[in-house]
């Protein structure tokens, strides 16, 4: 069911949004692949994530520093424009077509930070870990959708799917309607030097260590499952003998299980959410492991599908858990730096895998990613999980929390 209100405006936009970049992502992966070749491809997804990793410090604080309501519009159109844009470049230079690539990925980063301060400012701060579970369902949904109009580009070509993407992300501007912010959460927070807003916003990794924790989880997993498309890929057509068709299964089943998780976290205690969260990677890891050792696939998807369940429950907390001990304020620019850095990771992760499946071979590979989620979830557990209970961060800018060098709790400082 469609969320209502404010909430179910910004879903709207993560819906077209996802869809729109998973069939661009899926489109341009193939072609390139096709008119290139693999090192090419490599070079096009370093090339293409770099920018928006190296900036997402100062972009951040950019984004925290403006109405997230006029950037989050603005970046949808940005979005669909450097699309369009990309068309001109499909049989003129392979360099172009990157810097378009990479000018897409850093705009799309931006918009996806606005997306969550505007998201912030919308709603009553109580409803925030509700609304993000809502939003976190709409990964399963777009990795099926979303892929399924990305494959098209064999048939109907890439021209286009990206104008058929370009439209989708288009359509957010008019889903935004004429959203009202709630009337506690300020737009825009009181403007400091530029210069000392990025320096707070590293500061803030020592100042807030919970929320640091859950960044290095993240990126902990990144580097772990960062091979998990291309090994899904080969279970499905080769290693259990699907096909295309198999593979197809995988993803379906991947996105349901990603949507049954962020159901189930909507209505789990929030007291507990510390110690579900670290369970998660531990079913995470184990279910991964026991779907590398299956040989079958009516025994295969079952296990999938619970690892994928779990995975919601991650995905629908991580921003909650990252952004409820951190001051408004700061919110853009942890969010930016934890989305950079988890996809720069996975970049790393991406070109180990292929370097690992030539030594140990795929199901080595994946065994090796379940045992490493087993331990990052346990770890983190002994290290923060078992403690997050506690005082949340006071919301807003509020004296007690407007200049990061200055304390804030005892029992925070005391986390990790």
């Amino acid at each position: 069911m469609i969320p209502r209100g404010n909430v179910g405006r910004v879903w709207t936009v993560a819906v077209t949004s996802g869809l729109g970049a998973w069939m661009v992502q899926v489109a341009v992966f193939v072609w390139i692949l096709r008119e290139y070749g693999a090192p090419s491809l490599a070079l096009l997804v370093l090339a293409g994530q770099m920018p928006a990793f190296l900036l997402a410090p100062g972009l951040g604080t950019w984004i925290d520093r403006r109405d997230p309501g006029p950037l989050l519009r603005c970046s949808i159109v940005a979005q669909a424009g450097v699309v369009v844009v990309l068309l001109a470049f499909i049989h003129q230079s392979l360099v172009l077509f990157a810097a378009g690539y990479a000018t897409f990925n850093l705009v799309r980063a931006a918009g996806t930070t606005a997306r969550q301060r505007f998201l912030y400012a919308m709603i009553d701060p109580g409803e925030r870990p509700a609304a993000n579970a809502v939003i976190g369902s709409v990964t399963g949904l777009v990795t099926i959708v979303g892929a399924a109009l990305g494959g098209t580009m064999a048939w109907v070509g890439l021209g286009p799917v990206l104008l058929g993407a370009a439209a989708i992300q288009g359509f957010g501007v008019f889903a935004l309607g004429s959203s009202q912010p709630y009337q506690g959460c300020p737009h825009v927070p009181l403007l400091e030097p530029y210069g000392r807003s990025v320096r707070d916003g590293f500061q803030a990794l020592r100042q807030f260590p919970r929320a640091t924790s859950v960044l290095l989880v993240g990126m902990a997993w990144g580097l772990i499952g960062g091979g998990y498309d291309v090994l899904l890929t080969d279970y499905g057509v080769h290693r259990l003998h699907g096909g295309a068709p198999g593979l197809g299964v995988l993803y379906v089943t991947d996105g349901v299980g990603v949507m049954v998780g962020a159901w189930l976290a909507r209505r789990l205690g929030a007291r507990w959410r510390g110690h579900i969260f670290a369970s998660a990677y531990l079913l995470q890891g184990v279910f991964w492991t026991l779907f590398a050792l299956s040989a079958r696939f009516a025994i295969a998807i079952p296990f999938l599908l619970v690892m994928r369940v779990a995975s919601g429950i991650i995905i629908a907390w991580d921003t909650t858990l990252l952004l409820e001990t951190v001051p408004d304020s700061l919110h853009g620019r942890v969010f930016s730096l934890h989305a950079a850095t988890y996809g720069a990771v996975m970049r790393l992760s991406l070109a180990l895998t292929g370097v690992l499946l030539a030594v140990v071979g795929p199901e080595g590979v994946a065994v090796g990613a379940g045992v490493g989620s087993v331990l990052v979830g346990v770890t983190w557990w002994f290290a923060s999980g078992r403690l997050w209970p506690g005082d949340p961060v006071p919301h807003g800018d509020s004296p007690s929390v407007r200049r990061v060098g200055q304390p804030v709790h005892a029992r925070e400082a005391r986390a990790v």
